[in-house]
């Protein structure tokens, strides 16, 4: 029998449910070689199930209960339901193997840190390590993000646990904020991806006293990547084009902004170096895009296609011959907080990964191969050159292609 956990991870999300929140929880787990007990929620009505992620865990999880909580981004009503179910989970199983001795919990989702709160108000001596995906209480654009707490026992209770350790709860009744501020009181550790991040949700905290406490225990630690033997566990066998340079897209692509200006550098692009790229683009929406490429002549080296499962995109990233990733877009001037959680999966692969990038963000600040400006056309079509001709990797025609 393997030695039970001492520690427990309070994620909304987990793997098998399919989504960036598990991949990264289930990556941090597998990267701290410890075994874990796990409370998510039971995501079934908005998120499909991979159960190939579940080898991300390393083979280091113990117990799982996906409670039955009402399932909801940021509703107050989903929130109080996890933490309840979930300290209820914790309690049962605390009862039949001992007292843990930490909890890691992650935002995104909020209410992954209100479970831990709660597990920690019954544990004083618990130790909390929390972190933070992004920003919360703020959004790409600087704004406040909001999600309507309401003032009942469960904001009672934490109002009271964060005026116990001796700092200001909030004025009003943002659980964004709210979530942001609790771990910022109670956690002993609190995780941030970059440092871009961690200065921009310091200095929008609302009590300096506070803010100067987290940098005590700030943690700075960039997204995992997977182990190098993910990259092989499921190759695709689809066949490419041996004679283009294939680019690989992975994730949402808004073709009004962001990466739009690479289907204008394909489009201005000469004919002998456009005969030689190929665009993969693989997308939540790809009918949408799809009707994009077409109304704009691109069909010859742009393909789109679902998103592939998770293991497969590593395999699609590790064959492909560069990886593109860009930045959010932010308002001119301001700090760019962000960093995409794909860079860290796709600097495993060895592949040569492209940047489009704001000047000066965290993602700018990265050992990119290729970098060109958020909607900079020129510098796009120049690096689109250099791709065309990069050298032909072993392999190519084994690669996997979108259908369209």
């Amino acid at each position: 029998m393997n030695a039970l956990a001492r520690r427990l991870v309070a994620s909304y999300c987990f793997p098998p449910y399919s989504d960036t929140a598990a991949v990264v929880a289930a990556k941090r787990v597998h990267d701290r070689g410890e075994p874990v007990d796990v409370i998510c929620n039971a995501m079934d009505s908005i998120r499909h199930q991979d159960p190939d992620l579940v080898q991300l865990c390393g083979g280091l999880v113990r117990r799982f209960a996906a409670v039955p909580s009402r399932t909801a981004f940021s509703s107050w009503g989903s929130i109080v339901d996890y933490q309840q179910l979930g300290l209820e989970t914790f309690l049962r199983w605390e009862s039949l193997q001992g007292e843990y001795e930490s909890v890691y919990s992650r935002a995104q989702f909020a209410a992954s840190h209100f479970l831990a709160v709660a597990l920690k108000s019954a544990r004083p001596g618990l130790h909390w390590d929390a972190e933070f995906s992004d920003p919360l209480s703020h959004d790409v654009l600087g704004q406040v993000r909001v999600a309507p707490a309401h003032d009942d026992r469960t904001l009672a209770r934490l109002r009271s646990a964060v005026e116990a350790v001796g700092f200001r709860p909030p004025a009003g009744l943002n659980a964004f904020e709210w979530c942001e501020v609790a771990a910022f009181a109670l956690a002993d550790s609190v995780m941030f991806t970059n440092t871009r991040q961690r200065d921009f949700m310091l200095e929008s905290c609302h009590d300096r006293e506070l803010a100067a406490r987290v940098e005590q225990v700030a943690v700075v630690s960039p997204h995992p990547t997977p182990p190098v033997a993910l990259y092989d566990a499921k190759p695709s066998t689809h066949q490419l084009d041996p004679g283009r340079r294939h680019i690989g897209y992975f994730g949402n692509f808004y073709a009004n902004r962001g990466v739009s200006g690479v289907l204008d550098a394909l489009a201005l692009l000469p004919r002998e170096s456009r005969e030689r790229v190929m665009l993969h683009v693989y997308t939540s929406k790809p009918e949408e895009l799809h009707d994009v490429v077409v109304a704009r002549g691109l069909t010859d080296c742009v393909r789109v296609g679902p998103f592939v499962g998770y293991l497969e995109f590593l395999a699609l990233s590790r064959r492909m011959d560069c990886l593109l990733v860009n930045d959010a877009v932010s308002p001119p001037g301001a700090p760019n907080p962000f960093l995409p959680s794909k860079w860290s999966d796709y600097r495993g692969s060895g592949t040569q990964v492209w940047g489009v990038v704001e000047e000066g963000s965290a993602l700018d600040e990265q050992p990119l191969d290729h970098r060109s400006p958020i909607e900079h056309v020129s510098a796009a079509v120049q690096v689109l050159r250099r791709i065309s001709a990069l050298p032909a990797r072993s392999g190519a025609a084994a690669l996997p292609s979108p259908s369209r």
